[in-house]
């Protein structure tokens, strides 16, 4: 008895086997004629497998299609009324028969049964979300909407499905909805922020889109005082649009309202300066400051509100020598306040740099750097870095063999290290300024494969220029020439600058350097702070030698005066265009995408 029912239980699996392997043969056969659109034939394999198994709701579904496809509505509404006995509580079943009205342009019947089965889900989430699934397989995103909005209300959660409205509003292109419920959503789902904003993005560079979603932001913030997360998300639409001012406003509310720090304003200003937005910048660590000596954010916000009128001094076109005078006690203030040590040496190399360059006082200028290498505290890097700025200084004095010890004793230091390589190329510089061709290029060539890419684009600059002008004739006479005219631009003795590049030209006339002439005459001109007599020399440079090495460097060039000074960024923007288009291989493509991106206003991470 045991082994006949052991028998029998086998037989009955091998044959349930045989059956199984042949519906889901019948049924790779139906889709493949579904797919090709063979309906006639999918129909009755379709047919055969819902009467084998008319509770499966796919078998079901895929039957109807293809009643539907063939226009066999007599068949297709039976079917439906049918199975609606065998599921009664499945509002699905009423779509169906709603789109089968659809299909024999029966709009008015269509909508309502979809209205019917809207009315029959109940409050269940997963009906509800059966029901939308119905929907939105038939391309009905409005019933789609409908379904959830009514399963919010018959649920009492006025934030249910945001996720899947936000979805099915965007499909519908209804932007303005689709924000609505990505706010909902927020508030319940606060780690899909980053998320959110992603989505946001997308939209808010249309002024309509960015208004409406700063409309529906200060009405939340209204009705919903509580939730942080909408005044957060306020301050992130202002930064989008670069308006710090206004995002100003907003942290600084939060901050009080949360007793903070200042962290948080302190933040927005660093973003701000970053941007050179230097107003708001300034503004917001000035709130920091008024938070008063002893808090935790006094100190950093003093030296870095100092810095950003140092960067604000630095980029801007009309500044008066009052203004450098008024900078330079805000820098000797701070330093009284706070001392002069470790923590204080970024304000003291910054004050240097207002010394030699802006207030020409290069005593000055040593004095504090000599000050920073003296302090025990002070890390290698620091002193590393001081000791560069120092060899320019003395280079700029005209002490060269002083900066060639000091840039000697960082290569020492830092051999295998960026700084070391920092050094050697200022140290081959100084020897082009002093015509000691050979040696430079020497270095130059070591200095090619440097790790760091500004080093290596810079060594690859001087040393082609040298290589080029040293092929040309038989004496390197032009090159000194030249080579001397740069250190004294370097020197910031413009004037006599000007008297070399005149006698050059006068000397060598037609000769290979004129558009190295002219792009030099524009940087003296940069640093004479005359913009527009600057872009003219470069705009020469681009069209009389818009094919030579020079063109992208003044194109660059010129797309930045543009940007920062002559604040006309539509052509700055055409400028950063045109190395993109023209000079794909230039040394500038990275960071003129960069720019041209930020001042088409995308987002840059």
């Amino acid at each position: 008895m045991r082994y006949f029912i052991l028998a029998l239980m086998a037989f009955l699996l091998s044959f349930s086997t045989v059956i199984g392997q042949k519906t889901n043969q019948e049924l790779k056969l139906a889709q493949q004629y579904y797919q090709k659109g063979e309906y006639e034939k999918a129909t009755p394999l379709y047919k055969k497998l819902y009467e084998t198994n008319d509770k499966n709701v796919y078998y079901y579904r895929a039957y109807l299609k293809c009643l539907v496809a063939i226009k066999d509505y007599e068949s297709s509404e039976k079917l439906i009324k049918k199975m609606k006995k065998k599921a009664k509580s499945d509002p699905s079943i009423t779509v169906d028969m709603g789109y089968l009205y659809r299909q024999q342009d029966q709009a008015e019947k269509a909508q309502i049964e979809f209205d019917k089965a809207i009315k029959e889900m109940g409050n269940k989430t997963s009906v509800i979300r059966s029901l939308a699934n119905t929907f939105n397989q038939m391309e009905e995103y409005k019933y789609v909407a409908k379904t959830y909005e009514k399963g919010r209300e018959m649920m009492g959660d006025p934030n249910a499905f945001s996720y899947e409205l936000a979805l099915n509003y965007k499909k519908q292109g209804d932007y303005s909805k689709m924000m609505e419920a990505y706010l909902d959503y927020i508030i319940i789902q606060p780690n899909k922020e980053q998320m959110i904003k992603n989505e946001f993005q997308g939209f808010i560079s249309m002024e309509k889109y960015r208004d409406d979603l700063m409309r529906q932001l200060y009405s939340r913030i209204q009705k919903q005082p509580d939730e942080l997360i909408y005044p957060e998300l306020l301050i992130w639409l202002f930064i989008q649009e670069k308006d710090f001012a206004s995002a100003g406003i907003q942290v600084k509310a939060l901050d009080k309202r949360l007793n903070e720090n200042g962290m948080r304003v302190f933040d927005l200003a660093q973003s701000a300066l970053i941007e050179n937005q230097f107003e708001a910048s300034i503004d917001a660590y000035q709130y920091v400051i008024d938070k008063g000596p002893g808090t935790q954010m006094y100190e950093r916000a003093k030296m870095a509100m100092v810095g950003a009128k140092m960067k604000r001094l630095q980029q801007s076109s009309d500044f008066t020598q009052e203004d450098v005078a008024e900078l330079e006690g805000n820098f000797l203030s701070l330093l009284d306040e706070f001392g002069r040590n470790p923590n204080t040496t970024p304000s003291m190399r910054k004050l240097s740099n207002l010394y030699a360059f802006y207030l020409f006082d290069l005593d000055k200028a040593i004095a504090v750097l000599e000050e920073v290498i003296e302090m025990p505290a002070v890390t290698k890097q620091v002193k590393a870095r001081s000791k560069l700025d120092l060899g320019d200084y003395y280079i700029m004095k005209g002490e060269v063999w002083e900066a060639t010890l000091y840039y000697a004793q960082v290569d020492k230091e830092f051999k295998d290290d960026i700084l070391g390589e920092e050094a050697r190329f200022r140290n081959a510089k100084l020897s082009y300024y002093t015509g000691d061709f050979d040696w430079s290029q020497a270095q130059l060539n070591i200095l090619k494969a440097s790790t760091s890419e500004l080093i290596s684009n810079d060594a690859i600059d001087l040393s082609v220029f040298m290589i080029d002008n040293m092929g040309l004739d038989t004496t390197t006479e032009a090159l000194n020439k030249f080579a001397k005219a740069d250190l004294l631009i370097f020197q910031n003795k413009v004037v006599e600058a000007y008297s070399v590049l005149d006698s050059l030209e006068s000397i060598f006339p037609g000769h290979a350097l004129a558009d190295d002439i002219l792009f030099r005459r524009g940087q003296i001109e940069y640093k004479r702070r005359d913009y527009v007599k600057a872009s003219e020399y470069w705009e020469k440079v681009v069209a009389d030698f818009g094919t030579d090495i020079l063109a992208d460097n003044a194109i660059f060039h010129l797309a930045e005066i543009y940007e920062t000074f002559l604040e006309q960024p539509d052509k700055a923007k055409q400028y950063y265009q045109t190395i993109l288009v023209d000079f794909p291989s230039s040394l500038f493509t990275v960071e003129a995408r960069k720019r041209f991106r930020r001042l088409r206003g995308d987002t840059i991470n």
